[in-house]
């Protein structure tokens, strides 16, 4: 198998085994526990697991490693600008490779707009890319992403041709596409993978406290795998997530207190960044809240819904000040 040539402790009995077990990729192969790959070899002894993932461990870099290197590996990692400049700012530039991005918000919070423009730029401004949009709730668009593309001036066609499309039935069919991803993300350079929505599966088929064990087990299985891919191939996974309300937050203010992302601790610990995202009193203005980052200060930010998907709102803010001006000389008049 020409994907483990050069792995010494690999054996071409033990390649097709990994390959008849649905790991295709090294990468795929690193991320793997001693208790996966006990099942899927069978009859292979404990030790030789133990040579092939410490062996394959190293060649990926994730062995003993100079600190010194970190700095090698930060210069690897890939900057998306969402093409908003007041939310890029919000984020230090843009959605970073090697980590989870979430956003986070209730109904027409802006959510999906945001993959979508995210999309439209990253795929117009690398035309070497390709992005995997994984489709829970029936939202994507092709009308839509052809829209913010053409308003934007890049090539709709083209773009839509390396989004690889793939529509979600049920909470197995998604973990299978997501366990199975990893050819496809190395063979179609892929280094974008947008999720709408993270959890609108795992909600639907697990209901009520008892069952709420299982629910985040399976979601905190699925962000683990997205991580590691995200390590492994130095790609950018952004996903959107759903509000409940908080029952012990009644008598605050604060509207992102009020209602708080599902998935609890476990997807507070696996995304990186979390954005809440909410209406303000004009309906085309969103109002974005970076309430969660390992490395940028809490802060927030106002845009808006345009033809071009997620867009600057500084126009909006002008006009208010404009009217502003005219009715104060109105006012002077009088």
């Amino acid at each position: 198998m020409p994907e483990f040539e050069g792995i010494s402790s690999i054996t071409p009995a033990i390649a097709t085994k990994l390959v008849k077990k649905g790991i295709n990729t090294v990468e795929a192969l690193a991320t793997q526990t001693f208790n996966d790959l006990k099942e899927k070899l069978g009859d292979v002894p404990d030790q030789k697991i133990l040579d092939i993932q410490a062996e394959v461990w190293k060649i990926k870099g994730y062995w003993f490693t100079p600190a010194s290197r970190l700095a090698e590996i930060r210069k690897q990692e890939l900057v998306f600008p969402i093409g908003c400049k007041a939310l890029d700012d919000l984020l230090g530039g843009g959605i970073r490779s090697r980590a989870i991005t979430e956003f986070v918000g209730a109904y027409a919070a802006g959510k999906t707009e945001s993959l979508e423009t995210l999309l439209v730029e990253t795929l117009a401004r690398n035309p070497s890319l390709t992005a995997i949009f994984f489709d829970t709730e029936e939202t994507f668009k092709d009308v839509r992403v052809s829209e913010i593309a053409r308003s934007r001036g890049f090539d709709d066609q083209d773009i839509l041709e390396r989004t690889i499309y793939t529509p979600v039935w049920h909470t197995q069919h998604f973990q299978m596409m997501i366990d199975q991803a990893d050819v496809l993300i190395k063979s179609r350079n892929v280094k974008l993978i947008l999720i709408d929505s993270l959890t609108a599966t795992l909600r639907a088929e697990y209901v009520g406290r008892e069952t709420l064990w299982h629910r985040q087990q399976l979601l905190n299985k699925i962000l683990r795998t997205l991580l590691n891919y995200a390590k492994a191939f130095n790609l950018a996974v952004v996903v959107t997530n759903q509000v409940v309300a908080d029952p012990s937050a009644i008598f605050t203010q604060d509207p992102v207190k009020r209602n708080v992302p599902v998935g609890g601790h476990i997807l507070a610990h696996n995304a990186e960044t979390r954005i809440y995202m909410r209406q303000s009193s004009k309906p085309t203005v969103i109002i974005a809240r970076l309430i969660d980052s390992s490395w940028l200060p809490p802060g927030e930010c106002t845009c808006k819904i345009t033809k071009k998907g997620i867009d600057n709102a500084e126009e909006e803010k002008e006009e208010t000040r404009s009217e502003k001006t005219e009715k104060e000389e109105e006012g002077g008049d009088h």
